[in-house]
């Protein structure tokens, strides 16, 4: 009889490395989401801000005791100046992204000064950011002077090279080359110092050639038939009058917002709910007061420059209401309007196309057609600029930039003292707006 050798069993084994072999999948996968989600945190880290208020502006870092001063009554460019010199950052960029009412040149400056703040921090993209809008104030504002639109382009390019950006400093510097170049309202003077700058900080790029023409060209500066600068086509809008019930409703809501600032500082960051409550209670009457009223004004004014005048009053308060939705001011103040910000953007918008829908009803109106063609490049150029910095949401851009460069060109051709013209460039993968010369 012969006995049968058993063969060993192999299940167990089978079993124990199936469950390995699980675990390992479970393992591996795991650390692939992980690493997967620390490479998105990080691209997300270093990818570009987005020039909008709704994703560039961090709130949580904006302080409210200083931003809620300009709610009190104070205004917005001491706001901003107070805040970059108390390195508030967050606290200044709040107030140039909405809407503040300054000037075209105290809003370029303010940029400015804001970019070299931007630049001790770690936020050089901010920095950046900063930069190009005054640059892109100095390109487009039919207000500044040429030899102030110059010397914006000239520090910006300077702030880029400290901060490393050769690229973008090179293509500004460009930019006040070219109206140094081609501009008739400087004086010889005035040429001959930007054309010294200018040498310098191609040096500083190491652009020897063209270092080397700016200074060529600052002892020898173009000869070019002086001209006056000239006055704007469109009106400057003025205040509006406002009825008592309206008076009122504002100085309360000064009062309310100087209140809750001064407990915010005595308090080191807290007050009480019911300042916030008051604060609130003040805002939404002001509202309730202001648009009835605004909306009553236009639908009696007559004149073309009365309603743009109550149209650019309707602006600065939707704005404002704007901010207080995004929570421009470092804390919640109206929550029924945060839920309500598309709204409120919304009807913002309508108000900038109305506003210059009345521009354009304006400009037909002109005696002559080589004053309606100035107006209305001066009106697209006004346009885009309130759109590109963010004050005009959802604004059409394709369209307004095509009716821009279109006009453009017509006046360099209709009207040979435009020495300069705006066109676009792809300036690091974007497109741009530059200042062109005439050939």
């Amino acid at each position: 009889m012969y006995s049968t050798k058993r063969k060993p069993s192999y299940i167990g084994l089978i079993i124990v490395v199936s469950l390995l072999a699980v675990f390992m999948s479970i393992l591996l996968t795991a650390i692939g989401i992980l690493l997967f989600g620390n490479r998105a945190k990080q691209l997300k880290n270093n990818a570009p801000i987005a020039e909008t208020p709704m994703t560039l502006l961090m709130v949580e870092s904006i302080d409210p005791a200083l931003a809620l001063v300009s709610l009190g009554g104070v205004s917005e460019g001491q706001i901003i100046a107070e805040s970059i010199k108390k390195s508030r950052t967050e606290t200044a960029l709040a107030g140039l992204l909405f809407y503040p009412s300054l000037s075209d040149k105290e809003s370029a400056g303010d940029f400015l000064l804001l970019g070299g703040a931007f630049a001790n921090t770690p936020n050089k993209n901010k920095a950046v950011f900063s930069y190009q809008k005054a640059c892109l104030i100095a390109t487009l504002s039919p207000d500044i002077p040429d030899i102030v639109r110059a010397d914006i382009l000239l520090q910006a390019s300077e702030g880029l090279i400290a901060i490393n950006q050769p690229t973008l400093a090179k293509f500004y510097l460009e930019q006040a080359f070219t109206i140094a170049s081609g501009s008739p309202l400087f004086q010889a003077a005035q040429r001959r110092t930007i054309f010294e700058r200018l040498q310098k900080n191609y040096l500083m790029l190491n652009e020897r050639q063209l270092a080397r023409q700016s200074l060529d060209l600052s002892a020898n500066p173009p000869s070019l038939t002086p001209l006056t600068q000239t006055v704007s086509l469109l009106l400057s809008n003025q205040p509006v009058s406002l009825s008592q019930p309206v008076q009122e409703a504002e100085s309360n809501r000064w009062i309310k917002a100087q209140q809750l600032a001064a407990l915010l500082v005595d308090r080191g960051g807290n007050a009480p709910a019911e300042s916030y409550n008051a604060l609130r209670e003040a805002l939404l009457n002001e509202d309730s007061q202001k648009l009835p009223f605004y909306e009553n004004q236009l639908s009696t004014a007559t004149q073309v420059s009365q309603k743009i005048n109550i149209t650019v009053a309707q602006i600065e308060w939707l704005s404002t209401k704007y901010r207080v939705a995004k929570r421009g001011y470092g804390v919640s103040l109206v929550p029924a309007w945060e839920a309500d910000t598309d709204q409120i953007q919304a009807d913002l918008g309508k108000s900038y196309q109305h506003l210059f829908n009345l521009y354009a009803d304006l400009i037909v109106a002109l005696p002559e057609i080589s004053q309606i063609d100035k107006a209305t490049e001066e009106k697209l150029r006004r346009e885009i600029l309130v759109g590109e910095l963010g004050w005009y949401p959802n604004y059409p851009q394709k369209l307004k930039q095509q009716q821009l460069l279109a006009s453009s060109t017509k006046l360099m051709t209709t009207q040979p003292e435009v020495n300069i013209f705006i066109s676009t460039k792809l300036v690091a993968d974007k497109e741009v707006y530059i200042l062109g010369i005439r050939n």
